[in-house]
């Protein structure tokens, strides 16, 4: 994100990634698939899967050009109004101050309603039901193109300036790496388009210090 919009101010820009960059076809078919799936290097894993293991957290993230949206279910939540209204967020009215820059991350991302509703969330409605809380089961938000299945279109996003698309073909593998082109991953919008304004991009390095040169 930061890229893209320092870009269109003017600045030189180069982002630097520990990952590799991938193409649609490079993600493995399962997360079985450990050299491609799992980031370990000390034992020569170099996958889209990153796992930190700190005191009291387990943290599951991304690596490659792109970062956790390589890897990520493709969820897009707003956060329902009793988080704003908790401890954590001091009464000036945050909710309505970002709420344009939801809007904008969810346009940027293609959000939209999934339009495929399986068993489980079928049966995620039906405890809603049994509980009384019907009323709050809604479609989520994703970011995932749904054109035609596997049908190439010319960008849909951003007025032919972003790279063709393919529609979703609802084979579950999202958390493996899109297949098929059809999911909004970073390297498909900000990445691509802050591209294509001089960004570079330097995969498969990592910046341990930093130092001024004079």
């Amino acid at each position: 994100v930061s890229a893209l919009r320092l870009a269109e101010k003017g600045y030189k820009v180069l982002v630097i990634e520990k990952g590799k960059r991938y193409r649609t076809e490079d993600f493995p078919k399962t997360n079985w698939n450990l050299r491609k799936y799992i980031w370990m290097p000390r034992i020569f894993l170099y996958g889209i899967q990153c796992i930190t293991l700190l005191k009291d957290v387990f943290i599951m993230h991304g690596t490659g050009v792109g970062g956790g949206s390589l890897v990520y279910a493709n969820t897009l939540l707003i956060p329902p109004n009793e988080a704003f209204e908790g401890g954590n967020w001091p009464g000036l009215g945050w909710k309505e101050k970002l709420a344009p820059f939801y809007e904008k991350a969810k346009q940027m991302l293609g959000a939209v309603p999934a339009e495929h509703e399986g068993e489980t969330d079928k049966l995620l409605k039906d405890c809603a039901d049994y509980m009384g809380r019907g009323n709050t089961y809604h479609k989520v938000d994703v970011g995932v193109y749904f054109g035609k299945a596997g049908e190439t279109a010319d960008d849909p996003y951003f007025d032919g300036k972003g790279p063709a698309r393919s529609g979703c073909t609802l084979c579950g593998g999202c958390m493996v790496g899109c297949r098929f082109n059809a999911k909004n991953t970073l390297d498909k919008n900000y990445l691509y388009l802050a591209e294509k304004l001089g960004v570079e991009i330097l995969p498969e390095q990592e910046v341990q210090d930093i130092r001024v040169l004079k």
